[in-house]
């Protein structure tokens, strides 16, 4: 029979920072062998060639490797993957110094100028398989990546498999006749896995560039299983092989996951959220997930299952299937099972899913998956209350929670509801003497919380007791007065005053300042354990007060308004300016009068501007605003009309209607064209008329414009249906309407009439 197997990709890993890597050596090759061998898979005659510390076992739980554990081959020193993706493993001391036909010859089937191994690595046994397929998982790393990819110093490695129905290439032992295959091959393909054949540029979805620092190496392939066709209950043989090529630096490596050679008809895990083999009431569920080899994937499959452990179905846990089916094709089946909230506390109480099959080997072979049910936590929060002596003070709370699931998130409350933190800790404070509470609520990763209250407490003595104000008047005389109580003293160290005012000026280091003008003043003071501050505004008294009213405040120029002050209150001196660019007028007489007279040729706002003064120090303005405007004609029809003005004065002039008419014309076509056709010429007219009548008064001509200065009415002597009439007299009429001199006139309506002779 002939061996089949295949590789695939069992997942792909982000490269971000992760734990380093721990390694250990001195174990047995027994030990080393059955940290690989899982359910399905009886080990014997293990060996191990090679310097003992090319072996050992590793720690890969928080490293970037792919595996949570495992044994790990090398080149070197296993030791030398201790470090950061920046250090070397310069894979020196050499290991054993052994060199490997096989594994040369598995070199130059990529590069055929290698043409030496060294420090050459086996770990090899005998098994034997309880099902017709074996399988394992492995990761290749080396520090050549990527400076060394097709050259010579290409380190190898290889997975030798030998036994009923293989046959092979290569070595394999006494027992063995058909020699053996090498399955360490590039997924899908016969080629075997080096840096030259996994790397950026070529099968680049197996490659991993180590970015982090769990492990020294510069790069690695992603998990790749191996999956072996074999036959029931023969034996095998075994041999993980690992060589330096051409030189004895840098270091290459093979880790092995532990357990991952199995041999199961069916077997069953488990996978939790937490990756762990725990599980909360309603919080996270768990899934028994049973798994067939992919290579007895073509037939219909029932399995049965009993369901064991402390908890009870249906009470504790959702009600669960006894059995499974696999179709073909299927090679794996998910039961979920959710946990039940009962809010008892019934500590961890476990589920167990046990699958027994009798193999094709006429073995029984047991497989389980066992999950703990965890009660909802009761949480825990430490947090001490805190005493303050001084309200100008924070102290740095804190809460830390226990008994849930962690990590937990906090949440900082004040007695509203109001969120004021959402750290472990809380910068807090308190303005007034007394006690506050704030809450502290801690969620755990299931979303249980609890809710705890810190107390804080001010207890500060000094305090401002009294603030005495005098009111200021014009001249700067008000004054603030501070008194306090509860102030500690000691020898080094008495009670200071500070004072600063709205703008910035210092006042004196006592408790009193005065000569102050109206405004904020600002006091802090100090003990020898506080500093408290406070605050007072000085009053003005009787403060000048400015009013001022235009009489009239529009109209044509030129404008003569008169301004009134009277109304003003507390002042001394009274000062206007007229926003014209006039002298400014000034009087000391609160009954005086201003008058101005504002003129110009354009329409125009002025501001006029009264100041009223109390001494040097206090004075108030106000304004009040006059429109001046152009008086005149705004009709653009009139004989007068002005176009600068803003205000019709009613002045507007419009001329009268004329018309003035010939008495001969002669349509006679003659060469000069003139006399040809009767009009009358019109002046100042918005609308015309003109009717022609025959000897016999009936009419062979009527037309009116709307436009008698471009589209006069004019007779050409014919009829309406362009018939020459004779030559003879005939009479005209004409109506007319004058143009409009505005909005409510309707024009001047004129009428006439005449005689006309046509001669031709």
């Amino acid at each position: 029979m002939k061996l089949l197997y295949s590789i695939f990709v069992l997942i792909a890993f982000a490269n971000t920072a992760f734990a380093q890597m721990t390694v250990n050596s001195g174990l047995t090759p027994m030990d080393y062998a059955l940290e690989l061998v899982g359910p399905g898979i009886t080990i014997s005659n293990v060996s191990f060639t090679g310097a003992n510390a090319q072996i050992g076992t590793f720690d890969g739980s928080t490293s970037n490797v792919g595996f949570d554990g495992g044994v790990v081959i090398s080149a070197g020193p296993v030791t030398g993957l201790i470090g950061g993706a920046a250090d070397q493993d310069a894979g020196q001391p050499g290991g054993s110094g052994l060199a490997d036909n096989d594994l040369l010859a598995v070199a130059q089937s990529v590069n055929p100028a290698i043409n030496s191994t060294s420090d050459a690595a086996f770990l090899e046994f005998d098994f034997v398989p309880s099902s017709n397929v074996a399988s394992f998982n492995f990761v290749f790393s080396s520090d050549e990546y990527l400076t060394y990819v097709n050259t010579i110093f290409n380190d190898v490695f290889a997975f030798y498999v030998s036994g009923p129905g293989i046959t092979g290439p290569f070595a394999s032992p006494v027992g063995f006749p058909g020699g053996s295959q090498n399955v360490a091959v590039v997924p899908g393909t016969t080629t075997p896995i080096t840096i030259s054949t996994i790397h950026p540029g070529l099968n680049a979805a197996y490659y991993i560039n180590n970015n982090g620092n769990s492990f020294t190496h510069n790069g690695f392939t992603v998990p790749i299983p191996v999956e072996l066709n074999v036959q029931c209950g023969q034996t095998y043989h075994f041999k993980f092989a690992i060589a330096d090529c051409s030189d004895s630096f840098l270091n290459t490596a093979v880790f092995l996951e532990a357990g991952s050679f199995v041999s199961d008809a069916v077997d069953v895990t488990v996978a939790t959220v937490s990756g762990d083999s725990t599980i909360v009431e309603g919080c996270t569920d768990a899934n028994f997930i049973f798994t067939r080899p992919e290579g007895e994937t073509n037939d219909t499959l029932i399995i049965n299952y009993t369901i064991g452990g402390q908890a009870i179905e249906g009470a504790d846990y959702n009600n669960l299937i006894d059995s499974v089916m696999f179709v073909p094709g299927q090679d794996s089946v998910i039961i979920n099972l959710s946990p039940i909230q009962d809010g008892i506390d019934e500590g961890f109480e476990s589920v167990t899913i046990t699958v027994e099959l009798v193999n094709i080997c006429g073995d029984t072979i047991i497989s389980s998956g066992t999950i703990y049910i965890g009660d909802g936590p009761i949480i825990n929060i430490d947090e001490s209350d805190t005493l303050l002596v001084c309200s100008n003070e924070s102290v740095l709370v804190g809460a830390s929670a226990s008994g849930g699931y962690a990590p937990y998130s906090y949440e900082w409350t004040d007695t509203l509801g109001n969120v004021i933190g959402v750290q472990d800790s809380l910068l807090a404070s308190i303005t007034e003497n007394g006690s506050i509470d704030i809450y502290v609520t801690a969620t755990d990763n299931c979303d249980f919380s609890y809710t705890d209250t810190l107390t804080i407490t001010l207890n500060q003595t000094l305090m401002v007791d009294t603030i005495y104000i005098g009111s200021a008047t014009c001249e700067p005389d008000g004054f603030v007065s501070v008194f306090v109580s509860g102030e500690t003293t000691t020898p080094d160290h008495g009670v200071y005053y500070s004072w600063e005012s709205m703008t910035g000026q210092e006042g004196p280091a006592a408790s009193v300042w005065t000569d102050l003008s109206s405004g904020w003043y600002y006091v802090s003071i100090e003990d020898a354990v506080c500093t408290v501050e406070d605050s007072a505004f000085v009053d003005l008294l009787n403060p000048p007060v400015a009013v001022l009213t235009a009489n009239p405040n529009a109209g044509c120029a030129d404008l003569i308004v008169s301004f009134d002050y009277s109304s003003s209150e507390n002042g001394d001196e009274y000062s206007l300016s007229f926003g014209d660019g006039s002298a400014v007028q000034t009087s000391n007489d609160l009954n005086g009068t201003f008058t101005n007279t504002y003129s110009g040729s354009n329409a125009e706002t002025f501001t006029a501007q009264l100041i009223v003064s109390q001494g040097e120090n206090c004075e108030d303005i106000t304004t009040v605003e006059i429109l001046l405007n152009i008086c005149g004609c705004t009709e653009e029809t009139a004989l007068n009309y002005n176009p600068l003005a803003t205000q019709d004065d009613g002045s507007c002039l419009y001329p009268e209607p004329i018309v003035s008419a010939p008495n001969v014309f002669t349509p006679n076509g003659d060469t000069d064209d003139a006399n040809e056709s009767f009009f009358l010429t019109t002046e100042n007219l918005s609308e015309f008329r003109l009717i022609i009548f025959n000897r016999w008064g009936n009419v062979v001509f009527d037309v009116t414009s709307n436009d008698p200065d471009n589209d006069n009415p004019s007779w050409d002597g014919k009829t309406k249906d362009g018939k020459e009439l004779e030559d003879g007299v005939y009479f005209y009429k004409y109506e007319g309407i004058g143009v409009s001199s505005g909005p409510d006139d309707s024009g001047i309506e004129i009428q006439g009439q005449g005689f006309l002779h046509l001669v031709r």
